[in-house]
């Protein structure tokens, strides 16, 4: 994260002048931010604020009395408050407090909010799929306390925990963009942010430790909440969540300057009442992120993702990182699903309705914490206009649990008239910037207006009556900027003008008049577009604030219609790609029939996905051990049935003829090989870290998937490492999980004979001469060869490397028993050989195209 000094530039304020020294008091308030300081239309930077906004930014840098000083117009301010943030910089915003028009002498300036990373709200930066996490880290004792919102959402959650692993998983799965936690916290658990950082970047804020003290931040959040204690919010006794909730929203309040009247309640929640995914299993199975680019494609969240709103999209990426232990609850969603089904026009229409619906969540966060624009109003009554014909569509579904959402479906009647009432049908998109009352809604408005854009026609219609009163056909009413508006007849009529008349100007040929009544007008011309943006404004804060009682119901309104979104997007999903209701108890059993990969089934629609089966129980088929080739399909294979297993425990169906799972608490995941060189781990170290964490914390409900163990090892080291693991977990008590195991080591299909539970299956291959085909089917049975060579020449090596390679392998398979098998003497030197090289004419470029 980039930063400012924390300390303000040092300045004599008896040098400076009164503008400069309200600067420097703003300043001395967020030294360690960029101070974007409003001079009527522009946001001003001063001293080094102003070279890091022209370095940064590409702006001009300019002087002002010997001030270095630069700017951004107020109306594209956003954008350039975005790069900023991006580029890792703090940005504080100092507002006029006052009109100035109505103030003599100074403004008053006082900075109104700090945009941070976790704070941003109107910003190209956010998402509308993903919430944008504040965090807060404290610990009480040996419990860890996390409590974390989403500012744009008005969403806030605490939990505990007592095991550092378990908080580390949960942040994976949050992303936070900022943390908030004490120096003292940052210092003891400096290893959970590192672990962290090999992800994603992050900001860090700290406090001091008192901040995070328990009466304080219990008080804090009592006063905001304006109850007499937490209990009915579920944190009865959870003291470490408190400190860190207490702590986060006095920091955004009191440090960021920030509303937060809009965040109305807090939850508690417990990750017991989830299956646990850590932060390897996450990454592994690419949840919702792909290892590729970081990005949705290719992942299970962008194959089942076939949500309609953000606030749908929100949802179902929590629910991929969240699928269900309660039995009930998933089969709930499963009966939602069919029903969706079961009537298809239903699940069609219905989503054609909710493109109608915008972001409600963001939208009414807005309006509560005084951000929205007209724009915004006319949203949310667009997004309520579809809610009558949305629950006359879902009335017909049986299900129970959709029922229960379309209950929760209010169409707010009041407030849609009330906004449809006031509002234009398409406003500015800044207020005053155009028309946003609609004509009739305010009387002393429509005659405003009728002034602003009718004063020709007023004038021609005053001219008309004058002429009537004297009789003076060639008298005019005009207008000039410097006079304002006169009566002029000629120097020979002037006589005839009644006594009434005020003359105020003297030409050559003409005498120029005013009236009472004409000055009277040219006042209300004049102040007529000021008294109208006045106006505007008053009646536009007047409406979002009467907007604002209808929070809690328009919340309601939105969690529903996001639930219901998620079924229909899983429902969608089993219906475009054929997916089927997998059968979900409490068993001990995983059997899938026809399984498929799908995000690779998906991705490849050329090429007819190959389908397996697979079996796991608590008795003779506890560990499948799977030997083969590689590129044979092992890891498609073994990642399927996790990403099965996760579906179906979503409450979503599965891409299967049929499935039985039983519910699994846990899925682990030992894939591929790499180094944690920024923390001196080798590849092989990092693959027995993250064995060591499955083989302490898997119990008899867990699915392990490993994909290779022991192969960054010696070979006779790897294979007794991979034997031992496969064996903990086929006889160690309370750690009996279902393990599927792929391994090139095919000494390890002797388990099968050794150890009860451990079962061989293969990747079918066609052999043909020299020649192999990858069947992708898994059958029972083990195999005895690796065909590396035959890969090799798929992928292309030399014809020499691969002939070397086929004479050193039948060496050693004849001399597999003894110890001097690699001894170079044992081994047929190779002849030399001359690489042929394509003859040119030309002389080859570095730079060529």
């Amino acid at each position: 994260m980039s930063t400012l000094s924390s300390n303000p530039p040092m300045l004599d304020e008896s040098k400076l002048s009164p503008m400069m020294v309200q600067w420097y008091a703003c300043k001395k308030m967020a030294p360690d931010a960029v101070l974007f300081f409003r001079m009527g239309d522009f946001y001003e930077a001063f001293y080094e604020d102003a070279h890091l906004l022209a370095k940064e930014l590409d702006l001009t840098l300019t002087k002002r009395q010997d001030i270095p000083m630069s700017g951004v117009p107020f109306h594209t301010s956003e954008g350039y408050i975005d790069k900023l943030v991006a580029k890792g910089f703090r940005v504080a915003v100092a507002e006029q407090m006052e009109d100035p028009k109505q103030t003599k002498g100074l403004v008053k300036r006082e900075i109104v909010r700090v945009v941070t990373p976790g704070t941003v709200i109107n910003s190209t930066l956010l998402s509308d799929k993903t919430n944008n996490f504040f965090a807060a880290l404290t610990k009480a004792g040996q419990v860890y306390g996390l409590a974390f919102l989403d500012l744009t959402t008005g969403e806030c959650w605490v939990s505990e925990f007592t095991q550092e692993r378990d908080l580390l998983n949960e942040l994976y799965r949050l992303h936070p963009a900022e943390f908030l936690t004490s120096e003292k916290f940052k210092e003891k658990q400096a290893s959970l942010f590192e672990d962290m950082r090999q992800t994603y970047s992050f900001l860090v804020n700290t406090q001091e430790e008192w901040h995070f003290e328990h009466q304080s931040a219990y008080d804090f959040l009592v006063q905001h909440f304006r109850v007499h204690s937490l209990d009915g919010f579920g944190l009865n006794g959870m003291v470490a969540a408190i400190n860190a909730a207490g702590a986060l929203l006095r920091y955004l309040q009191d440090a960021l300057c920030l509303s937060i009247q809009h965040i109305q309640d807090i939850r508690s929640y417990s990750t017991s009442h989830f299956m646990v995914l850590d932060r390897m299993t996450q990454r592994n199975l690419e949840l919702t992120h792909s290892l590729q680019d970081g990005s949705r494609r290719n992942t299970l969240l962008g194959v089942i993702d076939q949500t309609v709103t953000p606030m749908g999209a929100r949802l179902m990426h929590h629910w991929v990182k969240q699928p269900l232990l309660h039995l009930t609850e998933i089969q709930q969603r499963q009966l939602g699903i069919q029903s969706f089904l079961d009537q298809c026009h239903v699940l069609e229409y219905f989503q054609e309705k909710l493109i109608h619906v915008k972001d409600l969540e963001r939208l009414m966060m807005k309006v509560s914490a005084g951000y929205a624009t007209p724009r915004d109003l006319v949203a949310l009554h667009l997004s309520f206009q579809p809610i009558n014909a949305i629950k006359s569509l879902l009335a017909p579904l049986s299900a129970e649990w959709v029922q229960r959402q379309v209950e929760k479906l209010n169409p707010l009647p009041e407030m849609n008239h009330r906004i449809a009432q006031a509002l234009v049908d398409e406003p500015p998109l800044r207020l005053g910037e155009g028309k946003t009352f609609r004509d009739g809604y305010h009387q002393e408005l429509d005659d405003l207006r009728e002034i602003s854009r009718d004063s020709k026609a007023w004038m021609a219609r005053y001219q008309t009556q004058i002429r009537e009163d004297t009789g003076i056909k060639t008298l005019k009413v005009g207008f000039n900027k410097m006079f304002g508006y006169f009566i002029e007849v000629s120097r020979g009529q002037a006589d005839k003008m009644p006594d009434t008349f005020i003359r105020r100007q003297t030409l050559v040929n003409a005498e120029r008049y005013i009236t009472p009544e004409l000055k009277d007008y040219e006042s209300k011309v004049l102040t007529a577009e000021e008294r109208i943006e006045a106006i505007e404004s008053e009646l536009f804060h007047q409406l979002r604030s009467d907007i604002v009682q209808y929070t809690k119901t328009v919340l309601e309104v939105a969690q529903a219609l996001a639930r219901l979104d998620c079924l229909s997007a899983l429902a969608e999903t089993a219906r475009k790609y054929h997916y089927n209701c997998p059968t979900v108890d409490n068993s001990l059993t995983l059997r899938i029939e026809e399984g498929r990969h799908p995000v690779i089934e998906t991705a490849c629609r050329r090429e007819k996905f190959i389908p397996n089966d697979t079996y796991l129980d608590d008795q003779q088929d506890r560990l499948l051990l799977i030997t083969g080739p590689n590129m044979a399909g092992k890891s498609t294979y073994l990642r399927q049935v996790a990403l099965i297993v996760i579906l179906a425990q979503i409450g979503s169906f599965v891409p299967a003829k049929q499935a039985h799972i039983g519910i699994v608490d846990k899925v682990f995941t030992r894939i591929g090989a790499s180094d944690d060189l920024s923390r001196g781990q080798s590849t092989f170290m990092v693959e027995m870290t993250e064995t060591a964490n499955i083989l302490n914390n898997v119990t008899s409900r867990s699915l392990v998937i490993l994909d290779e163990i022991g192969r960054g090892t010696s070979t006779y080291d790897g294979i007794s490492i991979a034997w031992s693991v496969a064996e903990y977990l086929l006889t160690t008590e309370q750690r009996m999980a279902k393990t599927l195991f792929a391994t090139h080591y095919w000494e390890l299909t002797k388990l099968e004979e050794k150890v009860p539970g451990a079962v061989n299956y293969n990747v079918a291959v066609h052999e043909a001469e020299d020649h192999i085909t990858f069947l992708r089917k898994i059958v029972k049975g083990g195999t005895d060869k690796s065909y590396g060579i035959h890969v090799g020449r798929l992928a292309g090596l030399p014809a020499s490397v691969l002939q070397r390679a086929k004479e050193i392998l039948e060496h050693l398979e004849e001399n597999s028993n003894r110890k001097s098998a690699f001894e170079p003497a044992k081994i047929k030197r190779p002849s030399p050989q001359k690489l042929k090289v394509p003859q040119t004419d030309f002389q080859l470029s570095l730079f060529e195209n």
